[in-house]
């Protein structure tokens, strides 16, 4: 498993958010387009039905404030026992028959701004045609597991949409 962006990638699947549980929510990137996973909000959207797709209510923080959140969350939870599956945030979609909002979990407590807006410039990269999922889905059949670093994934983001990661 490894986290790239907003997208938590297996040698099977990829994920926009984390993997839900069942009957959780979440939302599974395929080839041919996204699936709603969990109870009321099944369906299925191919790519070229898709006319938007963006994620909303992802953490963004500066690399400051997400060790501050992380650090506290981390106490909040140790000091009142659990927690609960993370963090909502929002796949919302249109076609040319309809709105669709999406319910997925987040796979980290915060995503940098660079990460955030390259992932959010891959998805716009799918539902224009401009890119597909294959690259994204090739990496994790082939890579060996575990999250890479922070420039890796700005990289990773940044190639399978076709542009350039800005620093």
């Amino acid at each position: 498993m490894s986290m790239v962006g907003l997208f938590w990638i297996t040698d099977a699947a990829a994920h926009i958010g984390a993997p839900p549980n069942s009957p959780g929510p979440g939302v599974l990137l395929t080839e041919e387009g996204l699936t709603g996973l969990g109870e009321d909000q099944g369906g299925r959207w191919a790519w070229q039905d898709i006319r938007r797709v963006s994620v909303a209510g992802a953490s963004v923080r500066s690399s400051v404030a997400r060790t501050a959140g992380i650090l506290l969350d981390t106490v909040i939870t140790s000091a009142f026992g659990g927690g609960d599956d993370g963090p909502a945030m929002f796949v919302r979609l249109e076609t040319p028959e309809e709105e669709v909002e999406l319910t997925v979990i987040a796979a980290a407590a915060s995503y940098s701004p660079a990460e955030h807006r390259l992932s959010q410039d891959l998805l716009d990269a799918y539902a224009t045609g401009r890119a597909t999922p294959a690259a994204l889905l090739a990496w994790g059949r082939t890579h060996g597991g575990g999250t890479p670093g922070r420039a890796e994934r700005e990289e990773l983001l940044a190639g399978w949409g076709g542009r350039a990661a800005r620093r």
